[in-house]
């Protein structure tokens, strides 16, 4: 398969992957399980959504820096809803094993130690629930009631019609932007009160910096800044990953070998994206903090409140850029856990130079398996009850096994994870009877013992095509038929 160069396939791939819409501070999910015999009304809404240019391109978002567009919206499908929709996987490429199969099979939940059946929501059949065909993410901009009486054409919701779908609709938390002591304008927060969205891997050829601010970046982070600086293969399908391997893209039936921008690769310019619905007991983690102290709740996290590392010797008061927040490592600093303890959430899912024989080894090693979150905190209002909160944890990645499923059973949920003895992650791990977290030097005991703080809801695996792919799946502009028909030609981009 012939390399393309990203910088040309731009204005083809989904915004989400090129941006996590930090400027837009509202956002919903919508998760749709497509109702029998409504397969052409439910794709003609969402063919709708690209008609009216609401799912931008990658393009779109580097038009600007600040300010791109004011809305957003991305779709996926999972493996069922792409044959729900008509699009099917040829036998010489077809799609791979953890998304044929789906979070919610049998297997995956064995070697992801999941409980699937209590959730809520899957993307496999004989869960709770029908199975999730659609993920639809909707970002906006956070609007003022006279903008809104203004242009109600921009605060129309997307409303999917519940005669066409079973609908799951997650909104975002309101309170998660905030601006906090220290902060020069708004960030985002989780659940816990602490600095969320940091520790991003960069694309290589999909940076966003530029000029100035590109030097700022560069200078804040120093020599460490390109540990974070990841091959465009390991996100994008069909670019060269970290093994300078082209990764490996699948195709469908009746797809266009001359279709513009992917030369017959329907898979090119798309992406994984694992996602799972994680209730957070706000009340639990208040109690504890209440006990044990704000300091053990943030070597728990790995990080302060406000994003700083645990090894930060400045001033509390002194604000540091994400990117400083993101120039560190372990090995050297805090080899043995004394800052950041060896079971911390951040040292979990991002072990940075810890686990080779040597630092460039470690930090190449875990370049093979980073994940880019696309996803935001949220808030369900309960009647006679406390709102519950949580995230809608998003992650893009080109190899499921190797990037999500490998973090999520070799580090996340290991209970041997560099040594540890019987100790799942302090924050998301699996409820037990009981469960501990060590913390070596500190003056009121080096064990803790820990409450169940996450409760998953649901999840599955999804794929985000690339925009013409997104077109030929719905029947949009360019095709002379529908999906299902024999004849289809080249679309437009």
């Amino acid at each position: 398969m012939k390399a393309s160069h990203l910088s040309e396939q731009l204005a083809d791939i989904q915004g989400m992957l090129g941006s996590g819409y930090g400027w837009l501070k509202t956002s919903r999910f919508w998760l749709l399980t497509i109702k029998s015999g409504r397969e052409d009304d439910a794709r003609a809404w969402l063919a709708e959504l690209v008609d009216k240019k609401l799912v931008v391109s990658a393009a779109d978002v580097r038009k600007s820096r600040k300010h791109p567009v004011d809305d957003a919206v991305a779709i996926a499908f999972s493996y069922l809803g792409l044959a729900k929709l008509g699009c099917d996987e040829t036998a010489a490429h077809p799609f791979p094993s953890p998304f044929s199969s789906g979070m919610g099979c049998d297997l995956r939940a064995l070697l992801l130690r999941d409980s699937p059946r209590e959730w809520r929501w899957s993307d496999v059949e004989g869960g709770a629930g029908g199975p999730v065909h659609v993920l639809v993410g909707e970002w906006r901009m956070r609007r003022s009631a006279a903008e809104m009486a203004s242009a109600p054409e921009k605060s129309a919701e997307l409303d999917p019609d519940p005669d066409v779908f079973d609908v799951i609709k997650v909104d975002n938390d309101p309170c998660a932007f905030q601006q906090k002591a220290g902060d020069e304008e708004e960030r985002l927060y989780e659940s816990f009160g602490f600095r969320d969205g940091l520790a991003q891997p960069v694309i290589s050829e999909l940076r966003e910096e530029r000029g100035a601010e590109r030097k700022k970046i560069r200078r804040d982070a120093g020599i460490l800044y390109e540990d974070r600086v990841v091959a465009p293969g390991e996100f994008i399908l069909g670019y060269r990953n970290e093994y300078d391997e082209l990764t490996y893209c699948p195709n469908v039936k009746r797809w266009p070998g001359d279709a513009t921008y992917t030369s017959g690769r329907f898979a090119l310019n798309g992406t994984y994206l694992a996602v799972r619905q994680i209730e957070q007991d706000v009340d639990a983690f208040a109690k504890f903090e209440a006990v044990y102290g704000e300091a053990v709740c943030e070597k728990m996290m790995g990080r302060r409140r406000d994003g700083k590392p645990l090894s930060w010797q400045g001033s509390p008061g002194v604000p540091i850029s994400d990117s400083e927040a993101d120039a560190f490592r372990f090995r050297v600093d805090d080899a043995n856990g004394f800052g950041c303890p060896k079971g911390a959430h951040i040292r979990r899912v991002n072990p940075r130079d810890t686990l080779g024989i040597d630092v460039q080894s470690s930090i190449k090693s875990v370049k093979l398996h980073r994940l880019l979150r696309r996803g935001r905190p949220y808030r369900e209002e309960v009647a006679n009850e406390k709102p519950r909160k949580g995230i809608f944890f998003i992650a893009c990645n080109a190899d499921l096994e190797r990037q999500f499923e490998f973090i999520y059973q070799r580090w996340l949920r290991n209970p041997r994870f560099v040594c540890l003895n019987d100790q799942d992650d302090p924050l998301v791990g699996k409820p037990a009877a009981t469960r501990s977290f060590s913390m070596p030097g500190l003056a009121s005991g080096e064990e803790v013992s820990l409450a169940a703080f996450t409760q998953t809801l649901g999840g599955g695996y999804f794929f985000l095509p690339g925009i013409s792919a997104l077109k030929f799946i719905l029947g949009c502009e360019g095709s002379s038929k529908a999906v299902g028909s024999e004849a289809v030609v080249a679309l437009a981009p």
